[in-house]
């Protein structure tokens, strides 16, 4: 029997940013799959089931908060058995936008650089 591994997806448009998340995952055992903006991570949340998502607030062609309201929207008409584990992370968010971030679907906000010791 085949064990199935940990998938984690990063949404994240800075490439230094993304490469050293998906790192810490993989050193962790994960599986990793990375998106360099919202709409991207949109439709790799929609083919895919993860254990964890990590997904940046800014970034262009579609931003974190309008990527998770999407995706929860369509969660609820398409997997209502599952509920995805959805982490924003910023460097620029305040508490207001951490406040919007869990009020759009996210369930736990991290601010930027985000510890190792926080994946585990």
């Amino acid at each position: 029997m085949e064990i199935r591994k940990r998938q984690a997806l990063v949404i994240e448009d800075s490439l230094v940013v993304r490469k050293s998340l998906a790192q810490a995952f993989e050193r962790l055992g994960f599986v990793v799959t990375q998106a360099v903006d919202g709409l991207e991570g949109l439709n790799a949340l929609k083919e895919t089931i993860f254990d964890v998502t990590l997904c940046d607030f800014l970034m262009p062609v579609m931003d974190g908060m309008d990527c998770v309201k999407q995706y929860r929207d369509w969660e609820r008409e398409n997997r209502p058995w599952f509920r995805q584990l959805i982490i924003g992370i910023s460097a620029h968010a305040n508490a207001n936008d951490s406040g919007q971030g869990i009020k759009v679907g996210m369930d736990q906000f991290w601010p930027k650089p985000v510890s190792i010791k926080k994946l585990m």
